[in-house]
């Protein structure tokens, strides 16, 4: 197993321990200023951020509706039956996950909660008997059924490809100086140790709160990943008292208050996974909160070969 994760947090609060902004970070293609990120993880549009898979089948929708509508004038109405295909392929990918990773959940309470971003693709084939049925019971709008959700794929494909397309070659882990909550620099390449996982959190964030247990808890469950917070933004005191309210315990946390690490991964959502290989090369990332599902989920997908 041999890689490194990274995540991303605050840039709100004055900072105690403020070094210049690294210059490196300024450079085209890392200002934060972006559409979307360095890489295919997240789509940013004004104030929203959304991962690129929802923002992927949110297009796929769009175009499906437009679609709907212009059936609808020559007066064929298919939208009941788009919606019950929609759903069914939501239900599916979320069914594929839970029953994938049923074992790394602690109520079904959880598995219904799906802010974690679970969700496995083949599970969105079971819309396919849904439309084999509605095709066959209703062939008035069979034309119509067709070709909307040939327009939804096909949609989905172009922007897929386009988000593929705009994504850089894999970086390297940055060069940013970084503190401890002692005041002390450190950088993540001497905090990294083969499998790094790197979060970049904020106390302010709700998303990034609710997966601290998780992550805390993650530091015993894969031994062989090193797991390393970095807050965005705030000082030191700040952290410190979230951390001691939260009884909360970290090996290693890391501060980043001018969000150097931020600007780097061209993001400015919250939170950020980054997953590195040992020779400090970036993998993957995911944008939002993880469950000790997701989390799994992602460290098996992205760690070629190994099991965490």
């Amino acid at each position: 197993m041999h890689a490194v994760l990274t995540r991303l947090g605050c840039s709100s609060c004055n900072p105690v321990y403020a070094p210049p902004v690294n210059s490196r970070l300024m450079e085209p293609g890392h200002t934060g200023d972006f559409l979307i990120g360095d890489t295919v993880d997240t789509v940013i549009i004004g104030p929203l951020a959304l991962p690129a898979g929802t923002f992927v089948v949110l297009v796929g929708f769009f175009a499906a509706t437009l679609a709907s509508l212009w059936w609808q004038r020559r007066g064929q109405r298919i939208e009941a039956t788009l919606w019950l295909i929609a759903v069914t392929a939501v239900f599916g990918a979320r069914l594929a996950f839970v029953l994938r990773y049923h074992n790394q959940y602690e109520s079904w309470l959880a598995m219904l909660d799906i802010r974690d971003g679970g969700w496995w693709w083949p599970g969105v084939l079971l819309a396919l008997p849904v439309l084999a049925v509605s095709l066959f019971r209703h062939t008035r709008v069979r034309a119509a059924l067709l070709s909307t959700c040939a327009a939804a794929m096909l949609t989905m494909t172009v922007t897929l490809a386009a988000l593929q397309a705009l994504s850089p070659t894999p970086s390297p882990l940055p060069d940013v100086t970084l503190y401890n909550l002692e005041g002390e620099t450190a950088t993540l390449k001497s905090a990294a140790n083969g499998v790094t996982l790197v979060n970049l959190w904020a106390t302010w964030c709700p998303p990034c709160r609710r997966e601290m247990p998780v992550l805390e808890s993650a530091q015993q469950r894969y031994p062989d990943v090193r797991f390393i917070l970095v807050n965005q933004g705030e000082n030191p005191t700040q952290v410190r008292q979230y951390l001691t309210e939260e009884q909360l315990h970290f090996e290693y946390l890391l501060l980043d208050p001018h969000t150097d690490l931020g600007r780097y991964a061209g993001n400015r959502g919250l939170p950020l996974t980054l997953l590195f290989d040992n020779k400090g090369q970036e993998v993957a990332r995911h944008f939002g909160p993880l469950s000790d599902a997701s989390l799994h989920h992602f460290l098996n997908h992205n760690l070629s070969g190994d099991t965490p």
